[in-house]
């Protein structure tokens, strides 16, 4: 299966191929997760697009992600995972390594991606304030 060449694919061909590409097992893990992302507009101004997105699985490695918005290989994406062991969630900061337009309906797309782990950002705790 070769590149897209613009056509829209069903998650079922898609899984497929990211299927093809694994080094490490995957679990499933079906987490609303929510996302910040920047994209350079020019050589001063930065876009910073938040959101929702889910991840359908995990590995030791890294994530398949579907968002809402166009993605390309290599940009980073920080998202926030529910954590079994804490409270609040983590935040991770992923890279592209591919991605695939999904139609969803006539008028919506959504973008699914396969990523890796950069690392896990530290939880920032609040401290009281003094009154």
């Amino acid at each position: 299966m070769g590149k897209p060449n613009g056509q829209l694919l069903r998650v079922s061909q898609v899984t497929q191929v990211a299927q093809e590409r694994r080094d490490s097992k995957r679990a499933p893990c079906r987490l609303v997760c929510p996302f910040k992302l920047t994209k350079f507009v020019d050589k001063s101004t930065v876009k910073l697009t938040k959101g929702f997105g889910h991840a359908i699985n995990e590995s030791v490695r890294g994530m398949l992600l579907l968002l809402p918005v166009p993605l390309h290989r290599r940009q980073v994406v920080e998202i926030q995972v529910p954590s079994k062991a804490r409270e609040t969630p983590s935040t991770k900061l992923v890279e592209v390594c591919w991605a695939r337009p999904i139609s969803v309906s006539d008028r919506v797309k959504m973008y699914l991606a396969g990523t890796r782990f950069f690392f896990e950002l530290p939880a920032l705790h609040q401290v009281p304030q003094a009154r």
